[in-house]
């Protein structure tokens, strides 16, 4: 089963936020709460919105959990902090690197600008939810968290933390094993249920990508949190996802391998490969996609040992 509506309870003490194409996780224990994943600028005021009218009343946040550094995932860290002035950071060190840099952050803040102006274009969020100029130049971490470590949420919750490298080098997924409960952000891609495909996204290295993604299936999860457009519930259907995400993986990787040993350009695949994807999902402009694919091909040659033509 797919949910793809918010806001919505996921299961007891779990929900979804925010939007489906950008969702922020609740996790619940008591009157104390952690929430995963940073979002989007526009998804700070929107979710506030979201917490106001939650029937059990607004919820003590004490972690806000950041999955990696992209500017997409972290933007509304900081109106959350506002919102929560206890709740502590937490990331890896890798992302706690990235968001330590007020270069990093400054540019992070013009892309989550121009996304917020697609968004409320687009009618997925209201003029009303652009979010404030940030009032720092970065986005301090509190706790750096890494492979082995847990994360509590009042006792009701232990999400072990793993390290899920592919997507990026600072990516992390969570399992709560006792409630198979798995937040994987970016580390099986970008899933478009509607199109019912997924465009891969192995940023840093393919190989840790689907190593990652194996790791992930071998889990047993029951309830799938992905960090765009949907929750996947049921050990069964988690578990065709994987299976699916993982040839939908390699599949790609062969495209772009067989394409370059027939002799066409790398220039050429990605181009190809950014208008599909671009079709599909217009909601940033073309060059986008295409300078994002040709990574992807220049990691997938890579790969194979293949030289890409300059």
């Amino acid at each position: 089963m797919l949910i793809q509506q918010t806001p919505v309870r996921i299961v007891e003490d779990l929900w979804m936020l925010a939007t489906a194409a950008y969702p922020l996780y609740l996790v619940r224990a008591g009157q104390s709460a952690a929430v995963f994943e940073g979002g989007t600028g526009a998804m700070g005021p929107l979710v506030k919105e979201q917490l106001a009218e939650l029937e059990t009343g607004l919820p003590a946040v004490r972690q806000i959990v950041v999955t990696h550094a992209h500017p997409d995932h972290v933007m509304a860290v900081p109106l959350l902090r506002g919102l929560f002035p206890e709740a502590k950071v937490l990331a890896s060190q890798a992302a706690a690197d990235t968001l330590s840099s007020e270069k990093a952050v400054a540019f992070f803040a013009k892309m989550d600008g121009a996304l917020t102006e697609a968004l409320v274009q687009q009618g997925l969020v209201g003029a009303e939810h652009r979010p404030p100029p940030l009032a720092e130049s970065t986005i301090p971490v509190d706790r750096v968290i890494g492979e082995g470590d847990c994360i509590e949420v009042d006792g009701g919750w232990t999400f072990q933390v793993l390290q899920t490298p592919g997507h990026s080098d600072c990516s992390l997924s969570f399992f709560e094993p006792r409630r198979k409960v798995l937040f994987v952000s970016d580390a099986t891609g970008y899933y478009m249920p509607e199109h019912d495909c997924w465009w891969p996204n192995y940023f840093t290295d393919y190989d840790a990508y689907v190593r990652s993604i194996e790791r992930l299936a071998g889990l047993g999860a029951e309830v799938l949190c992905l960090s765009h457009n949907a929750v996947v519930v049921g050990r069964d259907a988690v578990a065709q996802y994987f299976q699916r995400v993982l040839e939908a993986t390699r599949e790609y990787h062969e495209r772009i391998v067989a394409e370059a040993r027939a002799g066409r350009p790398a220039r050429q695949i990605a181009e190809t490969l950014g208008k599909d994807i671009h079709e599909k999902k217009p909601l940033f402009p073309l060059e986008f996609f295409q300078k994002n694919c040709a990574l992807l091909v220049k990691l997938s040659l890579r790969h194979e040992g293949i030289e890409v033509d300059k």
